[in-house]
């Protein structure tokens, strides 16, 4: 279970360190004209990265915490069910053309401030619906590397909120503030 947490936390800190204002100025310098591909780069890296994380987490031996019941696993399959509706929705939100770099740059770091859809009610809807992916395929099956790999993804996540909250408070200034104060993180109507 080691390696499996391993993996996954060494996926999230390239994952963010690649994200990072101090790694894009370094590739801007390295990348000069070619950088509007980054971003392109980037998302291509993150999924190929993914690769090897599946192939740990699925060939790590499943050891069952309890018996999952039906009707526990099909609570969990909900779950996250839910977290890929959410997801999906929270995406449908951003031109996916920009957010995943097929656009190559051409509305390169708009900085445009978005708090409509699903952002009026969470400040990380994507966030919150990987969470709910993770976490129900662990009640779904109840094992030590469903178990690993929700909290391994947890705490990325939170570590990621952090960051990204600091880059944005750096672009929107007051304003974010203000939203940060007025709308919660991830669960809808707590302050949380």
């Amino acid at each position: 279970m080691l390696l499996l947490a391993f993996v996954w936390l060494l996926y999230g800190t390239i994952h963010s360190f690649m994200a990072s204002n101090f790694f894009k100025n370094i590739a801007v310098k390295i990348l000069g004209k070619y950088f509007r591909f980054y971003r392109l780069m980037y998302n291509i890296l993150a999924f190929v990265l993914l690769i090897p994380v599946f192939a740990v987490q699925f060939s790590t031996e499943k050891e069952t915490l309890w018996q999952a019941s039906l009707y526990q696993s099909v609570i969990g399959k909900f779950i996250s069910v839910w977290g890929v509706f959410l997801i999906a929705t929270a995406l449908q939100g951003y031109n996916l053309s920009e957010f995943s770099g097929f656009d190559f740059g051409k509305t390169q770091e708009k900085n445009e401030f978005k708090n409509d859809g699903l952002l009026k009610y969470m400040r990380h809807p994507i966030y919150f619906g990987m969470l709910l992916l993770v976490w129900g395929m662990f009640v779904a099956d109840a094992s030590t590397r469903s178990l690993t790999g929700a909290v391994a993804v947890t705490i990325y996540l939170f570590i990621g909120i952090y960051f990204e909250e600091k880059k944005l408070i750096e672009v929107f200034g007051e304003k974010y503030k203000r939203y940060q104060q007025e709308v919660p993180m991830l669960i809808p109507f707590l302050k949380f």
